[in-house]
């Protein structure tokens, strides 16, 4: 969040890159998978709000993550007791809604993260995000549950047609994207677009994206690979 320090997702906006001053930021996992999938509707209309949810694997937390993931799993087939290191909580086969710290406000600074940085991502300052962040026993890849709100009506037809046609995003119509399916790769892939039942701007969807790859070391290299062409 640096003033002055571009934070760029390259099939976003690849351009702030250019004005680096010696150092340019990666944006958090999960915001990165977000905006993937809302950027190609942000440019039919600006949108003003958001709601999401996610569904955060546990990779997330590094190679401990998933070596607790995995240790407690062993530990409830024994029948033994299950202490949290990693984590706030038992992960295996539970949910956490609690990743980061707490802020003033009640909301973690990961959950912050999907505001302030989608802020700076789709040169929306006034753009407002309520999220939850959750922990879920999956190793690899993050799903996110994003409701949204634009400033002009936006069908489902026009953001289907919107994200078929972006760059680094799949579109899902006949099946629903999953942790398992995304894994390893570097595209994001939505599914499950369609309207929001309480507002009339409102869209809602779906999508997934290795948090690892696209949500970290392969956006480093593609902005990379930006600056260089």
């Amino acid at each position: 969040m640096e003033e002055g320090v571009p934070l760029v997702v390259p099939e976003i906006n690849g351009e702030d890159a250019k004005l680096h001053h010696g150092l340019i930021a990666n944006p958090n996992c999960s915001t990165i998978i977000t905006m993937m999938a809302l950027a190609p509707i942000a440019k039919l209309s600006p949108i003003i709000a958001v709601n999401a949810s996610t569904y955060q694997a546990v990779s997330g937390a590094g190679m401990s993550g998933i070596s607790e993931l995995e240790d407690q799993i062993e530990a409830v087939r024994r029948q033994e007791e299950v202490v949290p290191h990693i984590f706030p909580a038992q992960i295996a086969y539970n949910c956490v809604a609690e990743i980061g710290s707490y802020n003033d406000n009640g909301y973690t600074t990961e959950e912050m993260k999907m505001q302030n940085e989608g802020r700076k991502i789709l040169h929306l300052p006034d753009l407002k995000v309520t999220c939850t962040c959750v922990r879920v026993p999956v190793f690899r890849s993050h799903s996110i549950s994003v409701t949204f709100v634009t400033k002009d009506q936006v069908t489902v037809e026009q953001a289907e047609a919107a994200i078929k046609d972006f760059n680094g995003d799949v579109l899902c119509t006949s099946h629903v994207p999953t942790p398992l399916e995304t894994s390893d790769q570097d595209l994001v892939y939505v599914g499950r677009i369609r309207k929001d039942l309480c507002n009339d701007h409102g869209l809602v969807l779906w999508c997934c994206g290795d948090q690892i790859r696209k949500g970290a070391a392969a956006n480093a290299v593609e902005i990379m690979e930006y600056l260089l062409k």
